[in-house]
């Protein structure tokens, strides 16, 4: 029997088809590469523009180039690399010092003075209201630490003895009350009179007759149109004398009538004078 006989293998081609895959492949790559490495104009200004938001503005002549990394922060950004602090330290605020007595001395002082000079430019406007009465002796004006008073002599005003007020002074009267019915002062009227003791029957006695005067003006002010809530009236008697009662002409000066002017910030500083207000 005659022996099989061996086929030859040749070469069928087959690594072809091996190295076609393989150079697809290689291309496949560096087709791959190329679009990577291919910059997006569009895409590239819309990522710089994230940065810029993100860490600062990069000054438009220092905007980094395609390809580049680096970013260059802002001034006034914070550096990343920068240790990170605690909240920064407390303003003080450097409070100014308390008043001094000095200074508190001070400033009494000026309001004292302030307050002088209204008083003395109160009786410096009733001094030319009323030039022809002080110039024919029929009253004075005159100021105290925080008084403004108004002195209405006997001679002029009021017959001895007696608290009707005489017809010729009524329009005095009448003059002062349209000078202080604007005004917000409150208004004390008070009757004063000798050490000579009062021979009437109407009145039991100095105290009666200087009270019975004080009531007179202060009724004709409240007729004249002053509120009378502002209005009080007092009598002293032969007390609180401003000259000796040792002459007639001294005597004739403590017969008077005197309608203090009371600013609001005196009845602040201290107690009211004495005396009830007219109905």
């Amino acid at each position: 029997m005659a022996r099989a006989r061996r086929r030859k293998v040749g070469s069928s081609g087959g690594w072809l088809t091996t190295y076609a895959d393989m150079v697809t492949l290689l291309l496949t790559f560096f087709v791959l590469m190329l679009s990577i490495s291919v910059v997006d104009v569009e895409r590239y200004k819309a990522v710089a523009e994230t940065l810029r938001n993100s860490f600062g503005s990069l000054p438009s002549e220092q905007t980094a180039a395609p390809g580049e990394s680096a970013v260059e922060l802002a001034p006034g950004a914070a550096d990343p690399d920068s240790t990170i602090e605690g909240p920064p330290p407390t303003q003080l605020i450097e409070l100014d010092a308390p008043p001094t007595a000095n200074t508190q001395e001070d400033n009494a002082r000026a309001l004292e003075d302030l307050r002088r000079q209204q008083l003395e430019e109160r009786a410096a406007e009733l001094r030319s209201t009323m030039s022809d009465a002080i110039a024919a002796g029929d009253l004075e004006i005159e100021t105290t630490d925080d008084t403004v008073i108004i002195r209405i002599k006997e001679n002029a005003s009021f017959p001895s003895g007696s608290a009707n007020m005489q017809r010729a002074f009524e329009p005095v009267v009448d003059r002062i009350a349209d000078d202080l019915v604007d005004s917000d002062d409150r208004i004390v009227v008070t009757g004063y009179t000798d050490d000579v003791p009062i021979r009437s029957g109407r009145f039991r006695s100095n105290w009666d007759l200087s009270a019975a005067r004080a009531v007179s003006v202060l009724m004709s002010l409240r007729d004249q149109g002053i509120d009378a809530n502002r209005l009080s009236a007092r009598g002293m008697g032969e007390n609180n004398p401003i000259a000796p009662n040792e002459s007639e002409a001294s005597r004739a000066l403590n017969r008077r009538v005197e309608i203090a002017l009371i600013p609001a910030w005196a009845d602040i500083d201290k107690p009211q004078l004495d005396g009830q207000p007219i109905d």
